[in-house]
Formats: C-alpha cells, structure tokens, sequence
C-alpha cells in the first residue's frame, strides 16, 4: 500500500555511485507528470535537500540510492507538481469554521435565520454574533435580507453576516446602533447603505459601506488567528496544495503567518496581498504604512510584494461594472455600475506600485472593469517599461472580445474562480441583470489561452466556493459542467481547457504570479520537492470523475506533510 511506503519503508538499499552523494529518497514506480513540455512523463525522481535531485526511469534512479536512501514505491500513482490556489481568504474562512456563526451558501433566508436563533442561544447577551456566508443572489430575492428577521431572533445580540462574495453584509438593529448607522447616516463613496422607503437601513450594506463595518468589529485573540493558520496550512496539504494567494492578507493575519513560519509550522507558501483603499482591512492609512513596511511581514515562506485593490463589485448587487448598461431597473436604463477607484488614480497607482516591485491583484468582474484594471496595467508599462511583474485581474468573469488579446499582449494575469465557470445559482443571478446573451457567457478561458493569456486559479474560498478542494474546479476547467452534478448543462462549453493546460494553470502557472517558478511550479532538478501523489490518472479516467480526486500523500520541500489515513 502506498500509505506504508509514503512511511518510507526501504524495499531495497542500492550502492551510491562513486563520488555522489546519495539522495535522502527515491520515489519510483510512478506515473509523475512533470508539467515540463520537454520531459512531460518520468516513472521515478530523487530528492535529496528538500529538492527534487534526478528525474528519469526506475533503474536510472534506482541505481542513485546509497545505504541511507529511502526508496518509497508510488504503486503506479500519478505524481504531480504541488497545486497553487491564488485567491483565498484563508484565515476569514477559518474563523468561520472555528469561531463564527457559520451556514452554507446555499442556505435560504429562513434557514439562515434559524441558524442565527441557534447561535443566539449559546453566546452571551450583548456579545457580536458574526457569521457566513449567505448567497449574493439573494439581492434579487423577492424577499431579501432584512435587519427584522434577525431582530426576531437575535434581540440581545448585535448580528453581522457576511455575503458569500465576500462584498456586502447583512446586520440587526442592534448591529446597526452599535456601529452608528441610521437614517442620517451618508453612504460612503464606494459603499451603499439599502434603505427602505422611509429612508431607513433595511440592515444590508453593500461595498465600502460593508468594509467600513467591519472595521468596526472589536479585534479578535491573537491566539484564533495563530489557531486559523494551523487549520487551514493541514486542510490545504490535504488537498495537494503547496503555495496559496491570501487575496487580503490584513495585518493580524500576517502576524500570524510569520508566526507560525519562525515556528516551523507553514507546510506551504504563502504569497499576501496587503489591501490597498476600498477593501476589507484597516484604514486606508494604516494599509498604506503596511504596505512600506511589509518586509516585517515577511519569512522565509511568506511573500509580501503583493498588493490588493477593488475595482468593482459584483453583478448580482449592480455594482460590478459593464462597458453596456445592466437590464432597466429602478435604477434607471442606462446604469453601467461605478469604478470603486477612478480609473486616471488607479492608474496611477499601478503605475507607482509597479515601480516599487509591487505586484498588483484587481478585482474586476465586469468587463469595463477588467478593461479599467488592464488600461492600468498598461499605462504602468508606458511610464516603467516591462518591469517582468505579472500584475492580476482577479476573476475576469466578463471580458470584451476587445480586451481578450490584451492579457498576452501587456503579460497581465487572468485569475479563475471556478464556481463561475460552470451553471449555477450565481450565474443565473449574473444572468438575471445581465441578460443571458451576455450573463451566459463568462469566463473565455480557451480564448484567453489561445491569445496567449496567463491563467491562474484562485478558489476565493470562503465567499463563492464552497471548499478549498481544487480538484471540482479542475474537473469544471475541463468540461464547464457542474462538478457537483446539482446544476445539468454546461456553461458556453467552447471555452473548456484541455486537461493538460488546465493542470498547467494549477501548477506553472500558479507559481509564476508567485513569482518562484524558479522554485515550483513543474518537477525538475533543482526545484522544491513539492508534489502530490493522487488515487487516480486524470489523464486515463473520464473528465466529469476528475473532481473525485482524492489525494493521497503531499510532500512539501522533501517532507511529508500529509498522508491519507
């Protein structure tokens, strides 16, 4: 069984080669996909100083092992690269697991109140009861959120839930009173507070105003955000991932990461955007001083040239921006949606952190922002020339036929999040402002690869994925199908990836917006020893069983880091 041998149970001891050291193991009897178009497959690799040592066929590395080599037998498994998420809000997540109220997206308003009465019963009167993460496209529910519901089963509890894109919140009275907010209150710029038609708070915050809530939140325990990274550094080995994003990386949660890196206990890479203006985090001052002084952040596996910023919002709320109007409503019949940050000073910003070494993730959903974040990009490029820094366009959910050649030609980032490539209750809402013409048709993903875009994958978990798991999104790369099989049909099946490129976008890729494909990313002499060893061929099996995937050992710079039990 492989989970003996991952034990590194010797079953043979061969002679080192004269004048060579012998490697610290050998895996051999392996499917291993490199990820490397010159040498795409090897049966076995060596690894010794935590980096793979020889790639080749059983014998040629057989006959590296010394007395002291471990030779571990892989059984047949297919070996890959370690997997790279880049956009999760790992430590949010976390908290919610460990310490908030939580609920599923798909929970309806009423389920979700029952919840919140649940929850009301076991904490103490007057204390916050924070939550998540209900489903945008309740914003156009014919009934949506409402601070009154929660009032009635929460009275003595200030309430504060989340939405599952991570853009808007949902509050009580009592929450509403606690941070200030009434009839008088003006919404910020970039921010909305939903009244009724008396004017009152309805209890809904969108944007700026929701970020600006949770500024006000009372700071948590050191000690649950150290507890956070442990958890979720043993749930992403358990998926085969080796280095992550952390989308907005506020400053307790860097404290932590550095934290647990000085103690040994990071099983992965961790590249941390500092939020820049209208995002969750800190003041804009303080993010703006975070961000000159983010080398004391840093460690040895925690990366903190990154930064953050919004350009939009989200369809489903109307705050996502489009080059064309969003279907006629209330709002009137030509409403585009509104830049969180101007396009000339966004401009002049990626211009600016460019130079400073920077690289630069922008949320952008609609395709007048993603067209607003790659006039950026290349304005950044006029005034610093190619400064070899891969800034990002996270989610690029819509982009115009125009902008599609731009990502290759300005060497500009696509970021992925795979709940949007296939049909589901979030595309139907997109769907439900956008019109179906243009709702229908997200994410061109072949159409970027052809152009010569790079694509990475971002899992944005906790707010539209319902798992850190990658192996759903990779299956729905493939076949723009629902994973999950709740939703039949697929999502503008043109735009599928081929298997091999979407692995690519997994691994290479991922690790150059890490800006370390020189350490990760394929199985090569030289790089990390960073890989996973999975149950099954993905290249040997039918597409639509991919997300069935389970992982088997995940072995991160040369040491076992997880191993199924």
């Amino acid at each position: 069984m492989l989970r003996a041998a991952a034990a590194a149970v010797l079953v043979g001891v061969l002679p080192a080669p004269v004048g060579a050291e012998a490697p610290a193991a050998i895996y051999v009897h392996g499917h291993v996909y490199t990820v490397d178009p010159a040498r795409p497959w090897v049966e076995a690799f060596a690894v010794s100083g935590g980096r793979f040592h020889a790639l080749g066929s059983d014998a040629e590395i057989r006959a590296l092992a010394g007395p002291g080599t471990d030779i571990v037998d892989l059984e047949g498994h297919m070996v890959l690269p370690g997997l790279h998420d880049m956009h999760v809000h790992p430590v949010l997540g976390a908290m919610r697991e460990l310490y908030e109220c939580g609920f599923p997206f798909t929970a309806t308003v009423a389920e979700i109140v029952a919840v919140v009465g649940d929850c009301a019963a076991t904490v103490p009167p007057g204390e916050w009861i924070r939550g998540g993460s209900w489903a945008a496209e309740l914003l156009e529910a014919s009934e949506p959120p409402d601070r009154r519901l929660l009032d009635a089963v929460a009275p003595d509890h200030p309430v504060l839930l989340i939405d599952s894109a991570y853009h808007n919140v949902w509050l009580n009275s009592r929450a509403l009173a606690r941070l200030g907010i009434g009839p008088d209150t003006p919404d910020p710029y970039g921010g909305k507070i939903v009244r009724d038609t008396a004017g009152r708070p309805t209890g809904l915050l969108m944007e700026a105003a929701a970020y600006d809530a949770l500024q006000g939140l009372p700071a948590r325990d050191p000690q649950q955000y150290r507890a956070a990274v442990q958890w979720v550094a043993r749930k992403l080995a358990s998926y085969g991932v080796t280095a992550m994003k952390d989308a907005v990386a506020e400053k307790s949660a860097l404290a932590a990461y550095r934290a647990a890196d000085l103690a040994g206990e990071l099983t992965l890479r961790i590249a941390a955007c500092l939020p820049w203006s209208a995002t969750i985090g800190e003041p804009l001052e303080e993010q703006a001083r975070d961000i000159e002084e983010r080398a004391r952040f840093a460690s040895t596996h925690v990366f903190t040239d990154f930064v953050k910023v919004f350009v939009d919002g989200i369809p489903p709320g109307r705050t996502a921006v489009f080059v064309e109007p969003y279907l006629a409503d209330a709002s009137g019949k030509d409403f585009r949606g509104e830049l969180h940050v101007p396009a000339a000073e966004l401009a002049a910003q990626v211009t600016r952190f460019d130079a400073a070494g920077l690289t630069v993730k922008m949320h952008a959903v609609g395709d007048g922002a993603v067209r607003a974040a790659l006039d950026a990009i290349a304005a950044a490029r006029r005034a610093n020339g190619d400064s070899g820094l891969r800034h990002e366009v996270a989610h690029a959910t819509y982009v115009h036929a125009d902008d599609v050649p731009r990502f290759g030609e300005l060497g500009a980032v696509a970021e992925l999040s795979p709940i949007l490539w296939h049909p589901g209750p979030l595309v139907d809402a997109m769907t439900a402002v956008l019109g179906s013409e243009r709702g229908d048709h997200p994410l061109p993903i072949r159409s970027i690869h052809a152009a010569g875009g790079l694509m990475v994958y971002g899992s944005d978990w906790p707010a539209v994925s319902p798992s850190m798991n990658p192996w759903p999104g990779l299956e729905a790369m493939v076949t723009r199908r629902d994973p999950y099989g709740h939703v039949p049909g697929a999502l503008w099946p043109e735009q599928r990836l081929e298997l091999a490129d979407a692995i690519a976008v997994y691994t290479l890729n991922g690790a150059r917006a890490m800006r370390d494909e020189h350490l990760a990313g394929s199985i090569a002499p030289g790089k990390s020893a960073d890989f996973v060893v999975i149950d099954r061929n993905l290249f040997e099996i039918a597409a639509d069983a991919i997300g069935e995937t389970e992982v088997l050992l995940t072995v991160f710079e040369g040491r076992t880091v997880y191993r199924r039990e």
